[in-house]
């Protein structure tokens, strides 16, 4: 919508002048969605040459309109294979010029809630287009719908007062005044044919006033942003959310909910990789590829959804995520009724003062320079080597496929990408390689599913994409003249190598370096040939662990050595063990191990990166030695999809690791919601 700094006064149409109205935007070549009457209720539909928007003003659409900028189901990439060779093309954009007409205020401020979302550093150019190419031609309310309308408690004008841009305010005896709000308003009623006569302003102040008051305010939004902090961790989410089928009823039919998954499909050598509709009420939306879930019942995704509506989203761009149309409450198959949850957790909340969570300042946030203007296509890559570390372990190096793109690509220490097997579908890893070794990038992935093993059918010569880079860095100027400790488990090792790389080419920057890093047996232990030239040097401390073995009771863990030349540290008591520096290979967890090297904190950065439950024990050990937490750092790997902030999966709180991490200090953790 485009201001208008004068607008004309409000006239007066008919009934029937409005379904002329509809008829003039058509011929004029304009796609309308309006509201129209079937046998089961309102619903918006596009309107064919002589159709008529028969529902306008018959109550509120079962569905809301989100479809016109937001599709259930979206193109953003067409794929062609010939042979081994791959062409990844953009979709054609949708030029069509929409008028959503009759759409009522709750409906019509979602496209305006979102923007910031999808317009923040990456531009998302779909929604962005499909927006600009939007219309809207607003009809206020007389009335609430019924009991489950709430819009005025997250501050939508049911009257339509300003919104749009154009707004109807339906009048006693059957018409309506109609007032632009834009230029593009005063074309569109340009198009209604002769004006009426002029509303008079009094009486049509007067109708908007009633319409304010017959919704009746239901919670105050600041007071439930405080009681959603104060009871995060409540039994109260377990109990409401009991009858939760996880169908994603309320998510699909809000008009704000903007989660979406990226999925491939093909047929023959055509395909397309497109953007889907997504809930957070899905078992499988966090669901990280090792089987851990930071949301792992229904009881903790309730509470996200109502968290990131009303106290994160807020937080992050000074928007409600919520318009208050009241849909989820009707249309929840299982009776979930998240305005009586809210006005629970309101009560007797005080007001929050502001945002509860910090931004992160770990690793600077990098510069985003949209070279492209879609951010899901990928460059081409083609794969120069292939290494496997363990038997299901493999790590690729790839080169540009384009040699321009390579002159113009830069990353930094850190960051992360999503990987492409055509076809098949992304996954997301950290560039596993340093900057510092410049001309080509490497990932190293674990065969666990549809893309990794796609990915992992690939050979030397092959193509695949890659998108990024993305997120911030860790801050290696910073630990200039510091002592630092590495420490990694399993296949956590890819994200650190890269840092472990760029320190050791920049040794004279740094002094002692240790590494710590541990897998479950000696074989599975990635980058062998790497480990052994780090055991080699004089300036690295490489220690190395495996895991205990069971007793073969099967009832507890031995407490010997799980494999010959790996003797074991004392299991009861890590701290007690003596070690070996002519011995630094050990049976022991990770955080064991680390208790066991006992590192100094004077003047020391630690980094670490694993499993959820080993950074969470390490972090316990690093504090218990002394550690500061500003001092310890980790690069997080939630689920993500769009790598660049827009489809919901990897927000924290208020955070979106994608692009506020994936690099976090230990005290920026300690203030994020529990949630990793």
């Amino acid at each position: 919508m485009t201001a208008t700094t004068a607008s004309r006064p409000a006239t007066i149409l008919s009934r029937a002048a409005l379904d002329t109205w509809c008829a003039a935007l058509i011929a004029d070549g304009r796609r309308v969605v309006a509201p129209v009457a079937g046998a089961t209720g309102v619903d918006y539909q596009e309107l064919a040459a002589g159709g008529i928007p028969s529902g306008l003003g018959e109550g509120l659409p079962h569905q809301s309109p989100k479809a016109t900028w937001f599709p259930r189901t979206e193109p953003i990439l067409r794929l062609e294979r010939k042979g081994q060779e791959w062409t990844v093309s953009d979709p054609d954009a949708d030029q069509t010029r929409t008028v959503l007409f009759g759409v009522r205020a709750c409906d019509a401020l979602a496209p305006e809630i979102l923007a910031p979302l999808f317009g923040w550093d990456w531009h998302d150019p779909f929604f962005e287009n499909r927006r600009a190419r939007l219309a809207l031609v607003v009809l206020g309310c007389t009335k609430a719908v019924d009991e489950a309308c709430f819009c005025t408690s997250v501050g939508t004008d049911p009257s339509g007062t300003g919104i749009g841009d154009v707004t109807l305010t339906p009048l006693a005896e059957g018409s309506f005044a109609a007032e632009a709000n834009s230029d593009e308003g005063e074309r569109l009623l340009a198009l209604a044919g002769a004006a009426g006569a002029p509303a008079d302003p009094a009486a049509l102040a007067r109708t908007r006033a009633d319409a304010r008051a017959a919704v009746p305010v239901r919670f105050d939004p600041e007071q439930a942003r405080a009681g959603l902090a104060a009871r995060f961790g409540d039994k109260l989410w377990e109990k409401v959310s009991r009858s939760c089928l996880a169908c994603g009823t309320c998510a699909f039919s809000c008009p704000v909910c903007h989660c979406f998954d990226i999925q491939e499909e093909m047929c023959g050598c055509q395909g397309v990789r497109q953007k889907n509709w997504d809930a957070c009420a899905f078992p499988h939306f966090t669901l990280h590829t090792s089987g851990h879930n930071p949301r792992p019942d229904q009881g903790t995704r309730w509470r996200q959804r109502l968290n990131h509506k009303f106290r994160y989203f807020p937080e992050k761009f000074d928007r409600t995520l919520c318009t208050g149309c009241g849909r989820c409450l009707r249309l929840c198959p299982a009776g979930m009724d998240m305005l009586a949850d809210l006005q629970v957790v309101a009560e007797g909340a005080q007001a929050a003062a502001g945002p509860t969570v910090p931004m992160p300042t770990a690793g600077p946030a990098v510069a985003v320079t949209q070279a492209q203007d879609n951010p899901y296509r990928p460059y081409r890559m083609r794969i120069v080597q292939v290494r496997d570390e363990t038997p299901d372990v493999r790590t690729l190096r790839l080169e540009f496929a384009d040699p321009e793109q390579a002159t113009g690509f830069s990353f930094q220490v850190g960051q992360f990408g999503l990987y492409s097997a055509f076809g098949e579908g992304e996954s997301t890893f950290c560039i596993a390689s340093s900057p510092s070794r410049s001309g080509y990038i490497e990932c190293t992935f674990r065969q666990a599913g549809r893309v990794t093993r796609a990915l992992r059918r690939l050979d030397v010569g092959d193509l695949m994409g890659f998108r990024g880079p993305y997120g911030n860095r860790f801050p290696v100027e910073r630990w200039k003249g510091k002592h630092l400790l590495f420490i990694a488990g399993g296949i956590a090792l890819p994200p650190m190598r890269c840092v472990i790389q760029w320190c050791l080419d920049h040794r004279a920057d740094y002094r002692d370096i240790t590494i710590v890093y541990g897998a479950r047996t000696p074989r599975d232990l990635v980058y062998q040939d790497e480990l052994a030239e780090w055991e080699r040097r004089d300036d690295v401390n490489l220690w190395l662990g495996i895991d205990w073995k069971p007793r073969a009771d099967g009832k507890d863990l031995s407490d010997q050595a799980a494999a010959e030349g790996w003797p074991a540290i004392n299991q009861a008591e890590p701290g007690a063990t003596v070690l070996d520096p002519a011995q630094r290979r050990r049976t022991a967890f990770v955080p064991q191990l680390v208790e066991a090297v006992k590192p100094s904190p004077a003047d020391t950065v630690a980094v670490l990166c694993g499993p959820p439950v080993m950074i969470n024990f390490t972090m316990q050990v690093l504090k218990k030695v002394g550690f500061a937490p500003d001092d310890v750092y980790t690069t997080l790997e939630n689920r993500m999809k769009c790598g660049i902030g827009k489809c919901g999966r990897c927000n924290v709180g208020p955070v979106y690791v994608c692009k506020e991490g994936p690099v976090f200090t230990a005290a920026e953790i300690a203030r994020l919601p529990p949630e990793l």
